[in-house]
């Protein structure tokens, strides 16, 4: 007599759809200038999951207007991967390298799959011109030195620019000590 095995849902050793037993998580690879494109092309080609965050935006030149692809992260293109830590770069000139975790060259960065699926519905309702700002200061902000030998140091950013951060650290009711130190030596309160 046979028996009929009916089918079960959930979690399962070789089923990958299941987020808890196999979570998708990203990464991301820095290219070289204007070749993102070229690189999804090329990770397409090989099988290599990617996705690169792009949108149409009307440009008008003096005789024609046109709708044309837009890359919203210029020189990044995020690549997933099932184990972060056994990733191999593809051998491409175009691709740099991966990126890193701050302060920790050794670790990549990884990008969590609902990081990336609300970049998707951003950019999929958007009906206006989305722009990325990389950087995430603002004056007023709060901040703590995690790096160097100022490490422990918390004070208030004054002004900054590409690589400094000009902070004011309270000394008592006296006023506060004013000092430059970089971005990447920070993080925000």
């Amino acid at each position: 007599m046979l028996k009929t095995i009916e089918p079960r849902f959930g979690s399962s050793v070789n089923v990958t759809d299941d987020s808890e037993a196999c979570p998708k998580s990203w990464i991301a690879l820095y290219t070289r200038p204007r070749s993102e494109k070229k690189v999804r092309a090329y990770l397409d080609s090989i099988g290599m999951e990617n996705y690169l965050p792009v949108q149409y935006q009307l440009r008008q030149w003096s005789d024609r207007k046109k709708l044309v692809e837009v890359v919203v992260i210029p020189m990044i293109i995020f690549v997933s991967v099932d184990r972060p830590d056994s990733f191999r770069q593809p051998a491409n000139p175009l691709i740099i390298k991966p990126l890193y975790q701050i302060g920790d060259g050794k670790k990549l960065a990884v990008i969590p799959d609902s990081q990336i699926e609300q970049l998707k519905f951003i950019l999929g309702q958007q009906d206006y011109p989305v722009t990325f700002d990389p950087d995430i200061f603002k004056v007023n902000d709060k901040v703590r030195v995690v790096r160097g030998p100022l490490m422990g140091l918390t004070g208030e950013i004054v002004n900054y620019d590409d690589r400094y951060l000009e902070l004011a650290v309270p000394i008592g009711i006296r006023g506060a000590a004013r000092l430059s130190i970089e971005k990447i030596n920070v993080e925000v309160l």
